[in-house]
């Protein structure tokens, strides 16, 4: 699988909420270790982002379930 280098923009800033967002879009059954994979950074980190972001939810059960955007 390639890394999509999701490591931040050209000015520093890293919006990973976007970015997260935006790779549940694409996938909506996309494993949380494979967002970290992708976007560089632990397991927990990407934990972290979803659990304080609003407007991402998952919906159901482990491997069964999927990422949804309110």
């Amino acid at each position: 699988m390639p890394n999509l280098n999701y490591r931040g923009t050209q000015d520093g800033t890293q919006d990973f909420d976007t970015l997260i967002m935006n790779m549940i879009e694409e996938n909506n059954k996309i494993s949380a270790k494979i967002m970290a994979e992708k976007l560089g950074v632990s397991l927990r980190t990407v934990r972290r982002l979803i659990k304080e972001n609003d407007q991402i939810e998952y919906v159901g059960h482990g491997f069964s379930g999927y990422w949804k955007i309110k």
